[in-house]
């Protein structure tokens, strides 16, 4: 005589996987256009490139103050599908925490989903730095390994808004270093979707 069925169903682990998925896919048609919304306000990316430099290797043993200049690159890329203006923006360049120079971007915008290169030159005269700092500038910008901050202070023009957006960039440079460019961190108001996004849906 056979043996009774079991009436409690067999586990399958097939069928949980296919489960699943299927909840997977319909979260994912129907998250889509809140995906595609957020997608459409995209920061902007920033990028600086040090064109070229002077001042940093002043000799070491005169205390005397001394002048620099900075021929600076920033690269803007708009993501969004309107253009992004700024009136205008401050920028400062430091090593080791101390500002070295310093100077003014002018007033830009850049399309959509387009990129624009902004020439900016920052400078100054009479700068003073501890001894210790001093040498050990003069000696990395010597050896092309100077470890620059470069940031930048941008205001909107295109919106009214009085809160700046500020950008931060790292830059190794020195003689006979080309620095290349280099990426930037924004300190705003970011599209936390951004950072995880496939990159097809940043197109939209």
């Amino acid at each position: 005589m056979p043996s009774a069925m079991n009436p409690r169903r067999q586990y399958s682990l097939k069928e949980d996987l296919t489960r699943a998925v299927q909840m997977f896919l319909i979260f994912f048609c129907l998250s889509t256009p809140v995906w595609v919304l957020m997608l459409r306000f995209l920061p902007p990316k920033f990028s600086v490139e040090i064109v070229g430099a002077k001042g940093l290797d002043a000799p070491a043993h005169d205390d005397a103050p001394f002048s620099t200049a900075f021929n600076i690159t920033l690269h803007a890329a708009n993501r969004r599908l309107a253009d992004r203006c700024y009136r205008n923006g401050e920028a400062t360049v430091s090593y080791s925490g101390h500002t070295v120079a310093w100077g003014r971007t002018r007033a830009f915008c850049v399309g959509a989903k387009e990129a624009r290169a902004v020439p900016l030159v920052a400078w100054a005269d009479g700068v003073g730095l501890p001894p210790s700092i001093r040498e050990r500038m003069a000696e990395d910008w010597l050896a092309g390994a100077a470890k620059l901050e470069v940031d930048v202070r941008l205001f909107r023009g295109d919106d009214g808004s009085a809160r700046p957006t500020w950008v931060s960039c790292e830059v190794t440079a020195g003689r006979g270093k080309t620095p290349g460019v280099t990426p930037c961190t924004m300190f705003a108001l970011q599209n936390w979707a951004s950072d995880f996004a496939p990159a097809w849906m940043q197109y939209f």
